[in-house]
């Protein structure tokens, strides 16, 4: 098991008070901050794909507590003064219960695709109620239409029961959104998605190293 966060960064006005060689060597703290514990990461530019966040982080490790600490140091940067956190998600995997001799994805490609579209979601009292077999059924339709997407478009799914606010976490890496959103157009037509109650809000990002994704501040 490992633990997953996506957090997603803001600016303060506060800012623009910072000369450009303060802003300069604050983001090199940052960036420097970011890799000082053990903790994997993977940053993302989302400026104009949604409102109140400007870069995204993805962390995991085999610990919560490891995020927090790690974020928690962030914060206290230079720059980190001057950043507002304004939306997170936390999950971690497990072994799919439709398929549990399948050992959890724990961790994402050595080298990561072009962008990354990552959403909570949450099923439907009436799905968890239905038997174990009718489901199964269901998701082996939903995953089929998957796969034929499988070579291009690289998926994770995290638990977020009990955890988060939502059920389950999924994210999507792919080089090309225009594939990405023919998979989630066929995806629609599934039965399972019957019994989907929320999937929402969706966060798209553009991979980049960390300080290219900084200079969207």
């Amino acid at each position: 098991m490992s633990c997953h966060s996506y957090s997603m960064f803001d600016a303060e006005q506060s800012i623009h008070a910072l000369s450009p060689q303060e802003l300069e060597e604050a983001k090199n703290l940052f960036a420097e901050t970011l890799t000082a514990r053990e903790v994997q990461y993977l940053s993302y530019s989302t400026l104009a794909f949604k409102a109140g966040t400007r870069f995204m982080l993805h962390l995991w490790g085999p610990a919560p507590e490891d995020i927090q600490l790690l974020v928690r140091d962030l914060l206290h940067t230079p720059l980190g003064k001057h950043l507002r956190i304004t939306h997170t998600l936390f999950g971690m995997t497990r072994s799919s219960q439709y398929n549990p001799g399948h050992a959890p994805k724990e961790s994402v490609p050595e080298a990561p695709h072009k962008y990354l579209v990552v959403y909570p979601f949450t099923k439907t009292i009436e799905w968890h109620l239905l038997p174990y077999d009718e489901r199964r059924n269901m998701m082996k339709d939903h995953v089929a239409v998957g796969r034929k997407f499988s070579e291009s478009i690289s998926q994770q799914l995290l638990y977020a029961f009990g955890v988060d606010d939502h059920e389950f976490i999924v994210s999507y890496q792919m080089n090309s959104l225009e594939e990405f959103q023919t998979l989630v157009m066929e995806l629609r037509g599934t039965e399972a998605r019957r019994y989907t109650l929320n999937d929402l809000p969706i966060f798209t990002g553009v991979h980049m190293p960390i300080l290219e994704a900084l200079n969207t501040l």
